[in-house]
């Protein structure tokens, strides 16, 4: 709301008069049918699926995920591993020299 607009809104308000755009009175109360609180599901012809299975399937996943990046870790390791020892003994014949 700009602040001009916000001005007029709250002079009105001062007046004991509201604007017509401010005036709630004057739109339609809603329907109380699209105003319900209950559950209702949904007809149709899509899967579902338990929870349960959902949940393992949840865990799954995240068990593969993590082993998969625990491997590509362990891998990452032993070729860092294996090239410092590399650069171990290149020093170490280097120094012998």
């Amino acid at each position: 709301m700009k602040l001009h607009t916000y001005a007029h809104a709250v002079e009105a308000t001062r007046e004991g008069t509201i604007p017509a755009r401010f005036d709630q009175s004057t739109a339609a109360p809603p329907d109380p049918v699209q105003r319900s609180t209950e559950f209702q599901a949904v007809e149709g012809g899509g899967e579902t699926m338990s929870g349960s299975t959902l949940l393992v399937e949840a865990y799954a996943a995240l068990w593969i995920i993590l082993l998969g990046f625990l491997l590509v870790s362990w891998r990452r390791q032993a070729r860092i591993d294996a090239r410092v020892d590399e650069l171990e003994r290149a020093v170490a014949r280097g120094q012998a020299k």
